[in-house]
């Protein structure tokens, strides 16, 4: 039997954001039933290529049905799905899935250890191995012993502790190169001179030192991953060989073996299993930064609107209003359509950085001016599924899964809206308060995996792309029930107040809905606004600092 279905494991839930079920449908091997749970527990080896997506193939055991039974012998059940590369980070080995989603994975042990690339790492496959590097069969089923000693993935082989640490490689990629997953997509796509035009990494900037130009669609974390790229010739050769080597991978059974692209020790933190006297990496949870010096990052370029300014183009210059939430307004389906919509959703996993962060000075360029009269709307539906890869259109109903591992280095950096729903929840204890989030489709609900309210709607109603979404919180102390109100910050840190509101008599949702439109309205928390619902009404701002609960602060203006 395989691991997963022997151990007896505990079951911790996670948070999911990714829809699957279209692959699920239409898995490449095994047999599926849409009832039963399945575990993944391999990434093959090989690389394919779809509609500039490069995707690979996850392994699944059945942990409902996890055997039967054929001429007599034991086999065991699996699935075997083919997935775009941008979303491998959302399917670690033991997590659990059900009808295309995962809410749940197992509780595995945590680990962390340091190794560098001249000391304590080497590189091993299982393929034509007489003694293998970890002891699969204590892993996987007997009927998938055969294949599994095939295997072709070049392992990554920790010695640390008198212990051999084992890590699959596109783990490894997944985690190392960066923190997009589109600059992962980029480097395993295209040829060297593609990559360097779509990383800017020839683009100079005047009275910049050093400067690293950041592309659109890559994160800010990606800064540092993008500096060495650029200025490091070691850096360059070692990604422009893996690069080269996935792109050979496609076209034969050549192997890759992914790199350490610097020369510092790394420090991985994990969770994992033990086989033996070898460890397995199942999820990596964080990694170390190089360090060095500051890092010049250029930011892309605003643009904001102006009532008198000219254009100095007489294109029309569209809008495109980007949703990249820290928690769920509702499931993705993500599906390998091309992308042919400009709408962007971001499928988010957290990575730790270990040690200290790399000092990034962020450049912000001359912000573009662009008259009201030349600023339009680009018409168009909301996407039915999200992808990767090229946009082939703007108006179609496939829009961008953009997804990326999220970094949460300090308190100044978590999620605004996390952080407000734990002040609220702490207040059950301190005051004696119900708590809820609420949204018009679930109603109020107790749970810690809070959903959003989108304002997309509005927005568009009031041509307004602030705020995107709003959390909803219902809080009854005694007899006297108040709402909070509470916005995500804009991609610059800034953004509205939290609003406190105690209705004077049953509050339903359209009066939610029109205090909503006004606010958006308004463009901002305004005090006379506040002023108007004499005294039933007040803000609180969002300053961290210890023993300080922002929602009490607000209910206490009001209490």
């Amino acid at each position: 039997m395989s691991y997963f279905t022997t151990q007896n494991l505990n079951r911790i839930s996670w948070r999911y954001s990714i829809n699957l079920k279209s692959f699920f449908k239409t898995a490449v091997r095994g047999f599926y039933k849409e009832s039963n749970e399945y575990v993944v527990n391999w990434y093959d080896w090989k690389l394919s290529l779809e509609k500039s997506i490069t995707s690979i193939d996850v392994h699944f055991v059945n942990i409902t049905q996890p055997t039967y039974t054929k001429n007599g012998n034991e086999y065991q059940s699996f699935l075997v799905i083919r997935v775009p590369l941008n979303i491998l980070h959302k399917l670690p080995f033991g997590s659990i899935w059900r009808k295309g989603k995962s809410k749940e994975k197992f509780e595995l042990e945590h680990f962390t250890i340091t190794f560098n690339k001249a000391s304590n790492l080497s590189y091993e496959h299982l393929n034509g191995t007489q003694n293998p590097i970890f002891n699969y069969k204590e892993y996987i089923h007997a009927s998938d012993y055969k294949r599994f000693a095939k295997d072709a993935n070049n392992l990554l082989v920790i010695k640390q502790n008198n212990l051999n640490y084992i890590v699959h490689s596109l783990s490894f990629f997944m985690a190392h190169y960066g923190y997009s997953s589109e600059l992962k997509r980029l480097l395993s796509t295209y040829n060297w001179d593609k990559i360097e035009e779509k990383l800017h990494l020839n683009y100079n900037v005047p009275n910049v030192d050093k400067p690293v130009i950041l592309p659109r669609s890559l994160s800010q974390d990606d800064a540092v991953f993008l500096y060495h790229l650029r200025y490091d010739p070691t850096t360059k050769h070692i990604v422009k060989s893996v690069s080269t080597n996935f792109l050979l991978t496609k076209e034969s059974k050549r192997y890759y073996t992914i790199y350490c692209w610097h020369e510092q020790d790394i420090t991985l933190s994990f969770n994992g299993i033990h086989l033996g006297n070898t460890v397995l990496c199942c999820q990596i949870t964080g990694i170390s930064q190089p360090q060095g010096e500051p890092i010049n990052l250029v930011l892309p370029p605003a643009k904001r609107h102006s009532e008198t300014s000219e254009s100095d183009s007489n294109e029309t210059q569209y809008k495109i209003i980007v949703h990249q939430p820290k928690h769920q307004l509702e499931l993705l389906d993500i599906a390998l359509n091309p992308v042919n919509n400009l709408v962007t959703q971001s499928v988010i996993e957290r990575l730790d950085i270990l040690g200290n962060a790399r000092e990034i000075n962020r450049i912000s360029p001359e912000i573009n001016e662009i008259s009201r009269n030349d600023y339009s709307t680009l018409p168009y539906d909301s996407p039915t599924d999200f992808s990767v890869g090229e946009k082939q259109g703007k108006t179609g109903l496939t829009g961008i899964a953009n997804c990326f591992y999220d970094t949460p280095k300090n308190t100044l950096e978590r999620s605004r809206l996390e952080t407000v729903w734990q002040h609220a929840t702490a207040l059950r204890t301190e005051m004696g308060a119900v708590v809820q989030w609420y949204t018009p489709k679930q109603g109020f609900n107790e749970t810690d995996d809070f959903v959003l309210i989108s304002l997309e709607e509005v927005n568009k109603a009031l041509n307004k792309v602030y705020p995107p979404s709003v959390l909803v919180i219902k809080l009854q102390i005694d007899s006297r029930v108040f709402f909070v109100l509470s916005f995500p910050e804009n991609d610059n840190g800034t953004g509205f107040s939290s609003v406190v509101y105690e209705p004077l008599d049953d509050f339903n949702n359209d009066k939610l809905i029109k205090i909503l439109i006004e606010l958006v309205q308004l463009g901002s928390i305004d005090s006379d606004y506040i002023d108007s619902f004499n005294g039933r009404m007040a803000t609180f701002i969002h300053r961290v600092g210890e023993q300080n609960n922002w929602v009490k602060n607000g209910l206490n203006k009001l209490l």
